[in-house]
């Protein structure tokens, strides 16, 4: 099982957040009517937002490092590469495409393509895909599947909608936008449970589904694919 390890750390991650939730929870069934929430209370709510969406960012980040170290450690040549994880295969030649002057743009490019057949052993930064991932929303899921050249994750529209709202109240607390105590004034400790359950099962069947994708070995060519 080679993503166990990533399961387990992203666990942990996900376990801090229950551990949040679980507070929430007693401070509600504290509350004993005509009383109301204490501020603190509605802090608290605002915050497990930010917990919540770290263990987000956490798993798209691990995971994407992880499925390109395990890709890198077969040692495959570019033109055993499937065509669509030649983003990822090339993506220090498409850099340095963007960035070339004009003089050069024409051999830069030849280079890119030339590679595509060449039998020299792919080299490919596994963190490059990291520094294009900031916000992780709902769409974000099928832009990294894509990225990778892996098949759709079944995604519903209630879930990218969770995952959106996520994001927008993450970063109205983190960046200072509104109080925390305002964005946990409204949501009861139920509301929070039902988000953070959905986003646990939606996360898991994520890593599933790399995992499917690493382990077929659908990055490499179907032709060559017996040599690994």
């Amino acid at each position: 099982m080679p993503y166990r390890s990533l399961t387990s750390d992203i666990g942990v991650r996900f376990s801090e957040a229950n551990t949040l939730l679980n507070m929430i929870k007693a401070n509600e069934n504290s509350v004993i009517p005509p009383a109301t929430e204490q501020i603190e209370h509605k802090i608290l709510k605002g915050l497990f937002y930010i917990s919540l969406y770290a263990c987000i960012e956490y798993t798209f980040n691990q995971l994407t490092i992880q499925t390109l170290t395990l890709i890198k450690e077969k040692s495959v040549p570019y033109n055993h590469f499937d065509t669509k994880f030649l983003t990822i295969a090339l993506s220090s030649n498409l850099q340095s495409v963007r960035d070339c002057n004009s003089k050069s743009f024409l051999e830069k490019a030849s280079d890119m393509f030339y590679l595509t057949e060449s039998t020299s052993v792919a080299n490919f930064d596994e963190t490059f895909i990291n520094k294009y991932l900031q916000n992780v929303w709902g769409k974000s899921f099928n832009q990294l599947t894509k990225t990778f050249g892996i098949s759709n994750f079944p995604i519903t529209p209630r879930e990218i909608t969770i995952f959106n709202e996520i994001v927008d109240n993450r970063n109205i607390v983190g960046h200072g936008r509104d109080l925390a105590q305002t964005i946990g004034s409204s949501p009861k400790y139920t509301d929070l449970k039902s988000k953070y359950d959905t986003v646990f099962d939606t996360i898991n069947r994520y890593i599933s589904h790399y995992e499917s994708y690493y382990t077929n070995k659908e990055y490499i060519k179907t032709s060559s694919r017996t040599s690994y």
